[in-house]
């Protein structure tokens, strides 16, 4: 069952399940991070910018790929509330595809070479959370707020082990062709 788009359980949804978490997971990077670090990235953006960008490309890429429908039989939903819950499979590749693309450009666009990944996770997963926060909004039941839990709780583990994988591989990569052991 679902009611009209209520603005106050959108922003307390999002407040709860992506605002809370977001900021104390910025903490703990900022914490994390060091100044040496800086400009050793491939960018031009800070942590801020880059966290900035990285949210956006996460809402487009939720809001661009789950807003519509290209249903089983074939049949098309186009945008709108309540946003369709039933997609094809190639839908949700090409969704997810999206996703950790443009998480790996917007890191690739920080001067933070290892805090710029994890500040662009954790921006796409609170973009992408926040897009989510949407249709959760119109929820009466209260099932989709957990599915933004999970949406949260499963992309922000898998964009922060893709990033920490991307660091190691550059770790591994750069020592290579400096030719240091």
């Amino acid at each position: 069952m679902t009611v009209d788009f209520s603005w106050s359980q959108f922003l307390w949804i999002v407040f709860i399940f992506v605002g809370v978490p977001s900021t104390f997971c910025a903490l703990l990077l900022w914490s994390k991070s060091s100044k040496s670090e800086e400009d050793t990235g491939t960018g031009p953006l800070g942590l801020w910018a880059t966290g900035f960008l990285a949210f956006v490309l996460g809402f487009v890429s939720c809001a661009g790929w789950l807003s519509w429908s290209a249903q089983q039989q074939g049949e098309f939903r186009g945008p709108g509330l309540p946003a369709p819950n039933q997609f094809p499979t190639w839908q949700v590749i090409a969704c997810g595809a999206t996703v950790v693309l443009l998480c790996f450009l917007a890191a690739h666009l920080s001067r933070w070479a290892k805090t710029g990944g994890f500040v662009a996770a954790l921006g796409t997963t609170a973009g992408f959370s926040t897009a989510f926060c949407i249709e959760a909004s119109t929820d009466v039941t209260g099932q989709s707020g957990v599915g933004v839990f999970l949406c949260v709780v499963g992309w922000g583990f898998s964009l922060s082990v893709l990033m920490l994988v991307r660091n190691i591989a550059s770790n591994h990569g750069w020592k290579r062709l400096t030719g240091q052991p």
